[in-house]
């Protein structure tokens, strides 16, 4: 399905993107907002689910569940990520297209008044959040970052992370940030709400088969342009372009599996940097079931039990993650660093190399089948040019062996964590 961005520049760092999509059923309507990561960074970890659940005009969770069902159903949904050295906060409601309400009712401007009102006129008095609704969302949030902590997996990814980038303040520690929430105040929150609306880049999204023509003045006014209050922040991300030594941590716990995590830099001196070279290497070394990693480590040599490769391109580095028995460490690590010597030398054959590029090419055509594909796609960038999916084929399909072997030799290791399990160690 083609797909054709309509931005517009509605402020300083404030923009509406809106994509018109046939065929679909749905549209989406999302809210992206971006900051510095360490800037109220446990607050806004809180405020992605508080602002979802009450607004001045639906105080109650159950009252805005009534204002959704008379929405035909529309979905609420809210979620953080980092993007580089920024936190992105995105608010998302889905409902049915606008042609297909019983009455005309024009369900995707009612969607956005919705979404705007809980965002820009949450439940607060005095300048200060509701205490009992803020002391759930706070537990909320607490257990949702316990719960990555208790998954080993991906407790070893984060800890790989903290420990690569812990002079930047992409290695914030998941361990930091669950003390921090728990600490989070009414008047702290309050406070990063508001700097949040005045410091944000903040992207609109509205994808699907509607009248875009309301929506501009909408956010005029629900942000309120004219007062000048706004004064977005930069965010600048620290690209390392090579790693100068490698750092090898290992650690304990009692886990009946060993992970073990690399963290490559790659080269990248910013996200746009050779990416669909390094994009199509990293699917090549360990994307798909056709990729190094996955035929060799796992299934030739049986050396563990799953190994991929996942390119960050908003921070410029390649993380290799595997689950393995402790015994094997040395053995996977020295398999690992060969298959990327095989990346580098051009060893990989034709079919491997065509077999990679279908596959990503395909996954990029198939994101317009949806509104909701689109909004996850369009989220990954808030600022700058706008990249389309049909746009990511053309620069996939450009891509040579000779490009995809440059950016594996710019590869360089800095980091090998091992998340070892104790009772592997007695038995090794």
């Amino acid at each position: 399905m083609s797909v054709q961005p309509e931005v517009t520049q509605i402020g300083e760092k404030l923009r509406l993107l809106q994509v018109r999509t046939e065929n679909t059923k749905t549209t989406c309507i999302s809210v992206l907002l971006l900051m510095p990561l360490l800037e109220n960074t446990a607050e806004n970890a809180v405020l992605a689910s508080f602002l979802t659940h009450a607004s001045a005009k639906y105080p109650t969770l159950s009252k805005l569940n009534e204002r959704l069902e008379e929405l035909y159903g529309a979905i609420l949904s809210a979620d953080v990520s980092k993007l580089g050295e920024g936190y992105r906060l995105r608010f998302s409601i889905t409902c049915i297209r606008d042609d297909l309400a019983l009455s005309g009712e024009q369900l995707s401007v009612e969607a956005l008044r919705l979404l705007l009102e809980l965002l820009f006129s949450p439940h607060a008095e005095n300048g200060l959040f509701d205490r009992a609704q803020l002391e759930t969302e706070v537990r909320l949030c607490a257990e949702d970052l316990e719960s990555e902590l208790n998954d080993k997996r991906a407790y070893a990814l984060s800890r790989c992370l903290e420990i690569m980038c812990a002079d930047e303040p992409f290695g914030v520690s998941k361990a930091e940030l669950l003390e921090a929430v728990r600490a989070v105040t009414p008047e702290s929150m309050f406070k990063a709400w508001q700097q949040l609306l005045r410091e944000a880049t903040v992207s609109v999204q509205v994808i699907g088969n509607v009248d875009f023509a309301p929506f501009e003045n909408m956010l005029h006014k629900a942000l309120e342009l004219q007062n000048g209050d706004r004064a977005p922040a930069e965010i600048q991300t620290v690209f390392v372009e090579s790693a100068e030594d490698v750092t090898e941590v290992t650690e304990e716990m009692d886990v009946n599996q060993s992970k073990l995590v690399l963290g490559f830099r790659t080269g990248m001196r910013d996200r746009d940097d050779g990416y669909f070279a390094m994009r199509l290497m990293t699917d090549l070394f360990g994307g798909g079931p056709y990729s190094r990693l996955f035929m060799h480590v796992r299934e030739k040599l049986s050396l563990c039990y799953y190994c991929s490769a996942r390119l960050d391109r908003n921070k410029g580095i390649v993380m290799v993650q595997s689950g393995i028995e402790r015994k094997n460490k040395d053995a996977a690590l020295s398999e690992i660093k060969k298959q990327l010597k095989v990346m580098q030398n051009g060893e990989f054959t034709d079919e491997e190399f065509a077999a990679s590029k279908a596959a990503l090419c395909d996954a990029f055509r198939g994101l317009g089948d949806t509104p909701e594909g689109l909004d996850v796609y369009f989220a990954q960038s808030l600022d700058g040019a706008v990249c389309t999916p049909e746009d990511m084929v053309k620069g996939l399909a450009a891509v040579t062996r000779e490009d995809v072997v440059r950016a594996a030799k710019s590869l360089t290791l800095d980091t090998v964590y091992l998340l070892a399990g104790k009772e592997e160690a007695e038995n090794a």
